[in-house]
């Protein structure tokens, strides 16, 4: 076999590879505590049927592809107040991650202040750099996906009384595009359409069946839990299992919310007219645990009050900016068909007119010429 044809399969593994890879890094970044515990699914879908909500994996993994494709084109919104309102999510996000991380770490160890231990480990993989986050990413999801299916299949089959709402997916998938959206943008810029498909297809599946076994497990809590997944672990006996589940999937979206919160103030520090220290590329580590100090405390809270109240917030924030990238990933489509139009016809014309061109040569040509043997004669 000659080296180009050893090199295509090779390429090709590449290709699945950086899709893949993307596609954990957005389910990674919207696991956290309120997805895994089910806190956030009872809060949006209340007593929908497990398929219902399943299906809203297909409006997550279109966000998915619109920021993808968005980031590809370089049409992602970069203004202060998108900026202000990414900076504000994955605030929220942060808060709750450590808030959730302390509750669940509490209850199965009894002792206190073990999510400041996560959190210091979060940082030092932000530190580490984004590869490092997907690296992390790609091994958790898979695990929390299976720990969610061995709870699942220990349970009943639940039937919720709610219809199909298009508006509760929407909302649903739009608490995670300031996070999620932001995240799988800048991996766009590198890869295919036929990667970002490829991608968007994996998150969809995986979703589809993560979201139809959280939602059986959630309408198998009749207590309106703190944590639903957590609190029929208890029941099953499974509660090492599920707590598992739990901090690996906070451990997930702490991370991507500790990066983004840490770049976004990079990012308002070196747009002062005065740029200040933490701007530099060097002092990253700096400004992570800067904000570990600023987002720890505010967690006391409780991660009831936060998800309950915050979270719709950052669902409204994040349609918005999907709405917004819409718009521009249109305009652009628009403008874009319209130029190669332009360019297409300019070619037709200059088609048409060489003819004629070469018409009115040869006939200045024959008239020269009999002119010329006219005066001969």
């Amino acid at each position: 076999m000659s080296r180009k044809h050893k090199k295509i399969p090779s390429l090709i593994r590449c290709k699945v590879k950086k899709s893949l890879k993307t596609a954990f890094l957005y389910i990674g970044t919207m696991v956290g505590a309120g997805f895994s515990s089910g806190r956030e699914i009872a809060l949006f879908f209340g007593n929908s049927s497990p398929l219902n909500v399943a299906l809203a994996s297909i409006v997550m993994a279109m966000f998915a592809c619109l920021f993808l494709t968005a980031g590809k084109l370089a049409l992602i919104p970069n203004g202060k107040i998108v900026k202000l309102g990414i900076l504000f999510s994955a605030g929220v996000s942060l808060v709750a991650m450590l808030a959730g991380g302390e509750y669940i770490l509490r209850t199965m160890t009894t002792l206190p202040l073990l999510a400041l231990v996560m959190a210091i480990l979060g940082a030092i993989v932000v530190s580490q750099g984004i590869e490092k986050i997907k690296l992390a990413n790609a091994i958790l999801v898979p695990l929390i996906v299976l720990s969610i299916a061995i709870i699942f299949f220990q349970i009943h089959a639940q039937n919720g009384s709610l219809g199909f709402s298009l508006a509760k997916p929407i909302m649903y998938g739009g608490l995670d595009i300031l996070l999620g959206g932001v995240i799988v943008g800048e991996e766009g810029k590198d890869m295919t359409f036929g990667q970002i498909l490829l991608a968007s297809l994996v998150i969809a599946v995986s979703l589809f069946f993560m979201l139809y076994m959280l939602q059986t497990i959630v309408l198998a809590d009749k207590n309106d839990s703190l944590m639903p997944v957590f609190a029929i672990s208890k029941q099953l006996h499974m509660q090492a299992v599920c707590g598992i589940l739990i901090a690996c999937a906070i451990f997930t979206t702490l991370v991507s919310s500790l990066k983004i919160v840490s770049d976004t103030l990079i990012f308002f520090a070196s747009n002062i007219k005065k740029p200040s220290p933490i701007s530099a590329p060097e002092n990253k580590s700096i400004v992570v645990m800067f904000c570990l100090i600023i987002c720890y405390p505010l967690s006391f809270f409780g991660f009831g009050k936060i998800v309950d109240n915050l979270y719709p917030i950052n669902s409204i924030l994040g349609v918005a900016l999907a709405g917004i990238v819409l718009v521009k990933l249109i305009a652009f489509l628009i403008v874009n068909t319209r130029r190669k139009h332009l360019k297409n016809k300019q070619k037709r014309l200059c088609k048409t007119a060489k003819p004629k061109h070469k018409s009115q040569q040869s006939d200045v040509q024959s008239s020269s010429s009999s002119s010329f043997f006219g005066g001969l004669k």
